[in-house]
């Protein structure tokens, strides 16, 4: 006789699975199969699951509780995610209490938390809050992609706060995870947190009335005309980015042509509240065309992407997720661009000279391809409607 193949029950799933009597993946709403028979409007989870659910799941690792990952969240990791004190009763209780029926934002949440906390523990207490971290980044993906790709008004809420949370763990995971051999290039994770927020513009048009976050949103923030003058420098930068695109005639010039007037504006956002709103995002703005452009490798766009690395790099130390980013991305990018003429030195040589000044370099160093020693990396995801009105 065979052995009886053990499996899981769905113990907690949606009302329609358990009508039906199939295995729940429990991710909803909607969940996969509700996704799958169209059913996403009628998805509905009449079993909540106990309190002491999260205290007795199984744990990644002996040190990590999901209880004191959810504490570290409400108590601290939040703060990292506001842009003004207004958003703290949405991210410190209203996000969690999202979270409880989308298990996707769940996981995301303890992902960020137990990330949180490795940067505060030595290397050798660390690591097993990096590899849970991991899993439960791991564990979110696939059903927060599922729900992007069917937004609804009963599912946008939580991926609108999971696409928040996706974008810090993804800068935050390439430096915490440096030293491994598997880790990801800093470029790559940049592409995948673009792809995901691709999906989350429609979010906009179908949030509830919660959804007001100044970094998404049309907030007060964004609706500012207060007149913004960048340093000379940076101006001059942004000018020769935008001479070089009219140069190069590019069949994406006009694509371009937008995604630079977005950086630009993001700047000059940035030049009056040094706050995450301003970096973040560009990255929800940008056209889809310049994404597919970044994966093809195409060389004017990682130029301008480096740009952006520029602009990144300014929240080092403010947020911990960008502690290194900015930097790392930058070295990434220099080491495979080329000086080609006068005008791509004088782009990239504005990239390298305001990274190693801001290390405290001496920044009159000439540009030289693959000279990442200069920015010295030490080895260890948005508002669309409002910049696209500017």
């Amino acid at each position: 006789m065979l052995p009886r193949i053990a499996h899981t029950k769905s113990r907690f799933g949606c009302d329609q699975c358990r009508r039906r009597r199939v295995k729940c993946d429990e991710q909803g709403p909607p969940c996969t199969n509700c996704v799958l028979r169209q059913l996403n409007k009628n998805c509905a989870y009449s079993r909540v699951r106990p309190a002491s659910f999260l205290a007795n799941a199984r744990r990644t690792s002996d040190a990590v509780d999901e209880l004191e990952l959810m504490h570290q969240f409400t108590a601290a990791t939040y703060e990292s995610l506001c842009v003004s004190e207004s958003e703290t009763p949405t991210w410190q209780v209203r996000v969690p209490r999202l979270a409880l029926t989308h298990r996707y934002l769940m996981h995301g949440i303890l992902a960020l938390a137990s990330l949180h906390i490795a940067t505060t523990r030595e290397p050798s207490k660390a690591r097993a809050y990096i590899d849970a971290g991991l899993e439960y980044h791991s564990m979110s993906l696939k059903p927060f992609r599922i729900a992007v790709g069917s937004l609804t008004p009963e599912n946008c809420d939580a991926a609108f706060a999971q696409s928040v949370v996706t974008t810090a763990i993804s800068l935050a995971l390439p430096q915490l995870t440096a030293t491994r051999e598997n880790s990801a290039r800093m470029t790559e994770t940049v592409l995948t947190v673009f792809e995901l927020l691709q999906g989350v513009k429609k979010i906009l048009a179908i949030g509830k009335s919660w959804i007001n976050l100044e970094l998404f949103s049309q907030g007060e923030f964004w609706k500012k005309n207060s007149v913004a003058i960048l340093d000379a420098e940076t101006d001059a930068a942004l000018n020769s980015l935008a001479t070089l695109n009219d140069t190069l005639n590019l069949a994406e010039s006009h694509i371009n042509k937008d995604v630079i007037n977005h950086l630009r504006y993001c700047f000059m956002k940035f030049s009056c509240s040094s706050d995450p709103a301003p970096v973040l995002a560009w990255l929800g703005a940008v056209d889809k065309g310049f994404v597919d452009n970044l994966r093809r490798q195409e060389p004017f766009s990682l130029l301008v992407l480096a740009h952006w690395g520029i602009l990144l790099s300014k929240l080092d130390g403010q947020r911990w997720w960008a502690r290194n980013s900015g930097r790392a991305l930058v070295s990434e990018l220099m080491d495979a661009l080329t000086v080609e003429d006068i005008l791509w030195e004088s782009c990239l040589g504005w990239v390298q000279r305001t990274m190693s000044s801001d290390l405290g370099m001496n920044g009159s160093q000439s540009v030289i391809r693959g000279n990442s020693d200069l920015l010295n990396i030490e080895g260890l995801g948005m508002s669309v409607s409002a910049i696209d009105s500017t």
